[in-house]
């Protein structure tokens, strides 16, 4: 037989290939995921005859309300395929169901849900739950109404600890709106500050870079503040004037996104703030009203300005 013949036979033999948690092909490696079902699994079989059917389906006969009412909602896939010792464990000495404290967890805590669940959340500010090893602070182990195992859908999640205050405003940025935090926050963790999805810097002034507007960029034109002279990417402008350009794109002190609006809610339309950070105590007051064509910002620090898209104010 030839050399590559040879080769093509000793991969094609039955058994031959390594598997994860098994050594050489057949018996699991002591100590390993496979391996600690495999003991509980016999040690069920032996001590708790009545507690495995066929895949498992003994355990649903006594705890079937894990599954109640969420038929073709999100199941916990170790549950749809009833492998329920993937995650528990007979405790030796006790009998299940007869014996309380008889089934415990195979690893405690967020352990468990990191051995087979990817390890992505060890990031520079981690959300709380995370960090405590809480995935059951926003999850369900077992089966949901709501994708992703979550115990509540969108917002009403996050408010159970949140303030629910913040989408509450008689002008409500639009993921807000629709509850959906996640389009600028990582319910995880992130490597930016508030848990946002890109960077957004605190600073109220700042040199124009587009990362430095990021966050805002995911869902925005990142063309506002590009061009002095413009009559169609925004509608904040003076005649074709480029009022976003005006604000933003300086060398030293252009302006933060959120030094006139508010990214959760506002009193105003456009979402732009009442006031903002002024000198010690003092907040400068900031009046904004919309018109058909533009609009008039009275702030503290400037007199007041209008501009109008169609008939440009004179600023002279």
């Amino acid at each position: 037989m030839s050399g590559e013949a040879g080769k093509a036979g000793k991969s094609e033999r039955p058994g031959s290939g390594k598997r994860k948690g098994f050594c050489g092909s057949r018996f699991p490696v002591p100590g390993s995921r496979i391996f600690r079902l495999f003991a509980a699994a016999l040690f069920v079989s032996v001590s708790c005859p009545g507690l495995l059917s066929a895949k498992q389906t003994g355990c649903l006969e006594c705890h079937s309300g894990l599954l109640r009412d969420k038929q073709g909602k999100a199941i916990h896939s170790p549950v749809a395929a009833a492998e329920c010792l993937s995650c528990h464990q007979p405790v030796s000495g006790k009998r299940h169901p007869a014996d309380k404290g008889s089934i415990a967890l195979v690893i405690k805590g967020a352990a468990l849900c990191l051995s087979c669940h990817e390890d992505k959340y060890k990031q520079r500010f981690p959300h709380g739950p995370v960090a405590g090893g809480s995935c059951l602070f926003c999850h369900d182990p077992h089966s949901s109404g709501n994708r992703m195992l979550l115990k509540k859908f969108g917002s009403a999640l996050c408010f159970d600890c949140h303030d629910r205050s913040l989408a509450n405003g008689q002008y409500v940025h639009e993921p807000v709106g629709y509850g959906e935090c996640t389009a600028c926050h990582d319910v995880h963790g992130s490597a930016y500050r508030r848990l946002l999805k890109q960077n957004f810097s605190e600073a109220f002034y700042l040199s124009y870079s587009s990362a430095n507007y990021a966050l805002c960029f995911i869902c925005h034109n990142k063309e506002i503040p590009l061009d002095q002279r413009t009559d169609t990417i925004t509608g904040f402008r003076n005649g074709d004037r480029n009022l976003h350009y005006l604000h933003i794109n300086k060398a030293d002190k252009g302006r933060s996104c959120k030094a006139c609006h508010d990214p959760h809610t506002a009193g105003q339309e456009r979402l732009v703030k009442e006031s903002v950070p002024g000198f010690g105590k003092w907040d400068i007051p900031m009046f904004f009203t919309k018109t058909a064509t533009g609009g008039t910002c009275v702030v503290g620090c400037h007199k007041p300005k209008s501009y109008d898209r169609k008939n440009a104010a004179d600023y002279r």
